[in-house]
C-alpha cells in the first residue's frame, strides 16, 4: 500500500506558499492611498464647480449694475456741469436734487458677498479598524418607535432607511432625519439595499417592493412564487428571501434587468424541517442563517458558501423560549454582529466562527447594521439607536 500522507502534506504545503504569495500588503496599502486621493481629487472638483456657479452668477449681476452705475454717475456730473448757469431757483432745487438722489444711489451702490466657512467633518473619512464595542461613543441619537413600528433597517453609503410608523424614513450621517413617505402597504418584514439596482428592496408577508433614494416605491413585484416570507439580504447579482416557516427554504432570485427566479435552497442545506430562520446576510460571497430549533430552544448561527450552500462552520448561540428576533449583521473584516433579543445580548464573531466579545443591551435589541463603517444602528423594542464608533 503507497502511503499517501507526504503528498498530502506536500500539497499543503504548496497551498500554504500559494497563499503567502498571493499575499500582498503593498497592494493594499496602494488601493487605500488611491481612494483617498480619489476622494480629495472628487472634493475639489464639487468646490471648483460651486465657484464656477457662483462665479457666472457674480458676473451676470455686474453686467447688470454696472450700465446703472456709468448712467447715474455721468448723470451727475452733467447736472454738477450745470448747476452754476441755473438762474432760476426753483430748476436749481430740481437739479440739487436729482445729484443728492443719484449721489445716494451710488454710494449705496455695493457687491456684498456672503461666505460661510467651509467646515469638514472628520468622520467624513472612516479608516475602517477592527470592530470594537469600547469604541462606542457615549452620546448617540435616538429616533423612537410607536408599536407598529417595523424594527427592520437597511443602509447604503449615505442614508440608512427606517420604518417609523406610518412613515419610510431615510437618516443622513448625521442623524438627521432628511425624507419620509406614508407606507400604506402592510407590515414590512425585512429590508435591504441592492447596490445593483441602486434601490432599496423592502419585503411584506407576501409581496416585494422597490424603494428608491426618494421614498418612491414600485408596484409589488409580479414574480411566480408566492410564499410568505420572513428576511431579505442581497448580493451584486441575487436576491435571498427566506420564507417565513418551519423547515424554512431560501430562494434565489437574479438582479438583472429582469427579475427572475433562479434556484430554490431547501432543507435539509438550509435548515432542519423542523427548525426556522430568522434572518440571512449575505457578506463577501457567504451566506448568514439564523437558525432557530423549537425543539431544543437552542439558536445558533451558520455560515454558507453562497454558490453551492456548503456549511463554513456552524456556532450555537444561546438559549431560550422566548420568540424574540434572533438576527445578525456583517461588521469589518467579514467579522459578525449577532442581535440576541431572548437575553438583551450582542455578540462579535470571527469570521472563523469563534466568539469574541459581547455586550448586555439596555433594552432589547432587535437588529443591527453597520452604517458606512462608523455608525452602528441598532434597532431596539422601542427605539433605532445610532451609535457613533470612534477611531
Amino acid at each position: 500500500m503507497v502511503d499517501s500522507q507526504p503528498n498530502s502534506e506536500n500539497n499543503m504545503v504548496n497551498l500554504y506558499n500559494s497563499r503567502l504569495k498571493d499575499s500582498n500588503i503593498d497592494e493594499n496599502i496602494n488601493n487605500a492611498h488611491q481612494k483617498l486621493d480619489q476622494w480629495r481629487e472628487e472634493c475639489h472638483k464639487k468646490i471648483e464647480e460651486l465657484y464656477q456657479k457662483k462665479l457666472e452668477e457674480l458676473n451676470s449681476y455686474i453686467n447688470q449694475l454696472k450700465p446703472e452705475y456709468e448712467e447715474k454717475k455721468t448723470r451727475v456730473q452733467r447736472n454738477i456741469s450745470q448747476l452754476n448757469d441755473q438762474q432760476n431757483i426753483d430748476l436749481r432745487q430740481t437739479t440739487i436734487h436729482s445729484i443728492e438722489q443719484d449721489l445716494n444711489d451710488i454710494e449705496q451702490t455695493s457687491l456684498q458677498i456672503h461666505i460661510r466657512p467651509l467646515h469638514i467633518n472628520d468622520n467624513y473619512i472612516y479608516i475602517e479598524k477592527e470592530f470594537d464595542f469600547r469604541k462606542f461613543s457615549s452620546n448617540f441619537s435616538k429616533f423612537f418607535y410607536v408599536e407598529e413600528s417595523s424594527s427592520a433597517i437597511a443602509s447604503n453609503e449615505q442614508y440608512l432607511l427606517m420604518h417609523q410608523y406610518p412613515y419610510l424614513c431615510l437618516i443622513d450621517q448625521d442623524s438627521k432625519l432628511i425624507k419620509q413617505n406614508f407606507w400604506p402597504n402592510g407590515w414590512i418584514r425585512d429590508m435591504c439595499w441592492s447596490k445593483t439596482l441602486s434601490c432599496f428592496i423592502i419585503i411584506t408577508d407576501n409581496n416585494i417592493y422597490f424603494v428608491g433614494t426618494n421614498l418612491q416605491y414600485s408596484s409589488p413585484l409580479e414574480e411566480d412564487i408566492k410564499q410568505f416570507w420572513f428576511s431579505c439580504t442581497c448580493s451584486d447579482e441575487f436576491l435571498y428571501l427566506s420564507t417565513c416557516e418551519w423547515g424554512s427554504s431560501i430562494y434565489q432570485l437574479s438582479l438583472s434587468s429582469s427579475i427572475d427566479f433562479i434556484h430554490q435552497w431547501k432543507p435539509p442545506l438550509t435548515c432542519e424541517n423542523y427548525e426556522g430562520i430568522n434572518d440571512i446576510k449575505y457578506n463577501n460571497e457567504k451566506l448568514a442563517l439564523m437558525i432557530k430549533d423549537p425543539k431544543e430552544n437552542k439558536k445558533r448561527m451558520e455560515l454558507k458558501i453562497a454558490k453551492t450552500f456548503l456549511t463554513i462552520w456552524s456556532l450555537e448561540l444561546s438559549i431560550g423560549s422566548n420568540i424574540r428576533l434572533f438576527t445578525c449583521c456583517p461588521i469589518n473584516f467579514n467579522e459578525w454582529l449577532v442581535i440576541d433579543g431572548t437575553n438583551s445580548r450582542i455578540y462579535q464573531i470571527t469570521k472563523d466562527g469563534t466568539f469574541k466579545n459581547n455586550i448586555h443591551y439596555n433594552s432589547v435589541p432587535y437588529r443591527a447594521n453597520l452604517f458606512n463603517s462608523n455608525i452602528l444602528a441598532i434597532s431596539a423594542e422601542y427605539d433605532l439607536s445610532l451609535h457613533q464608533i470612534q477611531n
